[in-house]
């Protein structure tokens, strides 16, 4: 698989002052039309080469850039790559609590009895990732009760069951 490097020092190379034909490109690399294609326009879009139209056919001719002009390009890249990645974390952070109710209120039992251990299975999260996305909103709308096998830890206690304040049920 060729480079976008590679590729700019190939079209570089057969630049002569004229557009270079996508078939003069072809002759010269030895790769898949459509890679070449999906490469060449991927630099268009970085302003490494233009394109043009030429007789019914696609032509390339390399963009003279300076090195702190590409350096800002990529340096835009980086940054545009980096807030997707945030936006992309701080969606995987966000905390959904209504599904914790929902299995709170599909596994309690008729007095309104859950148990901890039960919820976090459902939920599918090891227990440390459990416990301390959940801790605040369990406390708020939960009343603790002392027994399980797992739960939260208040002065050497576990309470590993709760009810929802108020009837619960």
């Amino acid at each position: 698989m060729i480079t976008k490097e590679q590729l700019l020092t190939v079209l570089q190379e057969l630049y002569d002052g004229k557009p270079i034909a996508f078939s003069k490109i072809k002759k010269k690399i030895k790769e898949r039309p459509e890679v070449l294609e999906e490469l060449l326009k991927q630099m268009e879009g970085e302003g490494l080469i233009r394109r043009y139209e030429v007789g019914g056919g696609k032509a390339y001719v390399p963009v003279k850039t300076d090195p702190i002009t590409q350096i800002l390009n990529m340096l835009k890249e980086i940054k545009e790559e980096l807030k997707r990645l945030e936006d992309l974390v701080n969606e995987k952070s966000k905390i959904d609590y209504s599904h914790f109710d929902k299995i709170y209120d599909e596994i309690k039992d008729n007095l309104g009895y859950a148990s901890l251990q039960s919820i976090r299975v459902e939920l599918g999260l090891p227990k440390e990732e459990f416990y301390s996305k959940f801790k605040n909103h369990i406390e708020s709308l939960y009343d603790l009760i002392a027994g399980g096998e797992e739960g939260l830890v208040k002065k050497g206690v576990v309470y590993g069951i709760i009810r929802k304040r108020g009837n619960g049920k």
